[in-house]
């Protein structure tokens, strides 16, 4: 009997909340810094920062064999007209890119009507449901209204007396924790994000939607027949909620890498010019001589100078590396479509060896 005891407390941990989605608070904050938080132009000058570092280390280490090296001009020369026609084609290459964004803007008065006309109805879709009397227009202040009422709902659906099993009251109270959770984080994370700022589109970003959508699903058709109309119509209420919140999360993510291809192009095209000057100029300067033979810590003019040469040149490729990295991290950390449930700590119902129940 204390086997089996146990056995169902091991089931129910595995159905509770996942803590590794909401609770960040024990990751590194460097990692964190570079891969999310950290504004994109710093965290490029913190890679080139880096590699200026491991060159000068690696100059230390091996002081003859790197002079030696770096006295061979003709394979300095052609590493930097490597960079060089590398930096002209990832220039060319994005600006591309770009400017098929761009063209997917112009389109018909038609469909620039069609698209607003849709927008427009979501937010209608809302305030008819009595979520909101009007829907708020910034993105961060519409994610926590809806938030706000997907709380509300869970809430209400818990103060339900029905005569429903105590496992329908547990699934329940369970499917409010989460909410609660989940709830609380993004408020909290939209609280510290400034106003108009592109972060506010992504604040919704750890909320957990398909699992909860799942969940709420899966307890409407185990427990149907035990639940009054009042409970069924509580969690329909709660399964459109979530439905408008994905729906509104995906159109803010494709808001923000609009936005973020934006940035990336005007900060490619500005940096890229002047080190495609640059580097011209140390091609030139490689075979003038004017470096005197002197040496300070088994450092050299010559070595300083390839380092930090070599280093800069790298600037629209660690640009580049810096927004990929966040572009990546938001697309990871969003992965689910609908009620499909990627996050390997959440379980569900057909986890388990019984098929579902």
């Amino acid at each position: 009997m204390v086997d089996v005891e146990s056995a169902l407390r091991a089931v129910r941990r595995r159905d509770e909340p996942s803590e590794r989605r909401l609770d960040r608070s024990d990751e590194n904050r460097v990692k964190r810094w570079v891969l999310f938080d950290g504004d994109r132009e710093y965290v490029a000058a913190g890679l080139l920062a880096t590699v200026f570092a491991i060159l000068l280390v690696m100059g230390g280490i091996w002081p003859i064999q790197y002079q030696e090296l770096l006295a061979e001009t003709t394979m300095v020369q052609t590493v930097f007209n490597t960079l060089l026609s590398g930096t002209i084609l990832l220039v060319s290459i994005v600006v591309s890119i770009a400017a098929v964004g761009i063209s997917q803007e112009l389109t018909s008065l038609g469909d620039q009507s069609e698209r607003v006309d849709t927008i427009m109805e979501f937010q209608g879709d809302i305030e008819e449901r009595d979520i909101v009397e009007v829907s708020p227009a910034r993105p961060g202040q519409f994610t926590a209204v809806v938030l706000r009422a997907i709380k509300e709902q869970a809430d209400e659906l818990q103060r339900i007396d029905g005569d429903a099993s105590r496992e329908y009251r547990e699934e329940v109270d369970r499917l409010r924790e989460d909410i609660h959770e989940n709830t609380e984080e993004v408020l909290t994370t939209l609280s510290r994000v400034e106003t108009g700022s592109t972060d506010e589109l992504l604040t919704g970003l750890n909320y957990d939607s398909s699992w909860q959508l799942y969940q709420s699903r899966r307890i409407l058709v185990k427990y149907g027949d035990q639940l009054s109309e009042a409970e069924e119509r509580a969690i329909a209420e709660i399964q459109a909620t979530l439905r408008k919140l994905m729906v509104s999360r995906e159109y803010f993510k494709t808001l923000y890498y609009k936005l973020e291809l934006s940035d990336l192009s005007t900060t490619l095209l500005t940096v890229s010019l002047p080190i495609i000057v640059f580097i011209t100029y140390v091609l030139l300067a490689i075979d003038s001589g004017f470096f005197p033979a002197v040496s300070f810590y088994g450092y050299t003019p010559l070595t300083v100078f390839i380092s930090l040469a070599y280093t800069i040149a790298l600037a629209p490729y660690a640009v580049l590396t810096s927004y990929v990295l966040r572009a990546a991290t938001v697309t990871k950390r969003t992965p689910e479509e609908g009620p499909f449930v990627l996050d390997p700590d959440r379980v569900t119902a057909y986890d388990r060896s019984d098929g579902g129940e």
